[in-house]
């Protein structure tokens, strides 16, 4: 709902509280907001962040309506984008999509393993302003991939 968006941050950082989910039909239907992937980046960045906060891992997605596998992929795919971590499924069928989707490729893996190991060789010196947001996205990535089972090329 609305309230519990504009309230995610407090949500997130609640004793117990170990992750976000987004309701995006329930969202919908207190806000009259359309399923439309521009209206619903707020709710779902409003998410990301309030876990963030809140020491979380990345909240999960709402589900992807209907049978469609080129429609999920590509709802995965924004959720993805958007710092989302997880996506409810209504049936068994979305998992291998939605799956292969939010795993990182192999190319993604290979990258941050060979980030990292340069960055640990260095040990662990900051060059340059970008090296922290390269570095959350190496271990970000490295943790996905052992949680999936993808292997660097």
């Amino acid at each position: 709902t609305a309230l519990g968006i504009e309230e995610a941050r407090s949500i997130a950082s609640a004793r117990g509280t170990f992750r976000l989910a987004f309701g995006s039909g329930d969202y919908r239907r207190d806000t009259g907001t359309a399923m439309h992937d521009l209206a619903m980046a707020y709710p779902r960045s409003r998410l990301v962040v309030a876990s963030r906060v809140g020491n979380l891992p990345g909240p999960i997605d709402g589900p992807t309506v209907g049978t469609s596998h080129a429609l999920l992929r590509e709802q995965s795919e924004l959720a993805v984008a958007l710092g989302l971590t997880g996506k409810l499924c209504l049936d068994t069928s979305q998992l291998a999509v939605i799956n292969e989707t939010i795993s990182p490729t192999k190319s993604d893996v290979t990258w941050a393993v060979t980030f990292l190991e340069d960055f640990e060789s260095r040990g662990r010196i900051i060059r340059d302003g970008s090296d922290l947001p390269r570095l959350g996205r190496a271990e970000k990535i490295k943790k996905l991939a052992d949680a999936f089972g993808v292997t660097p090329e």
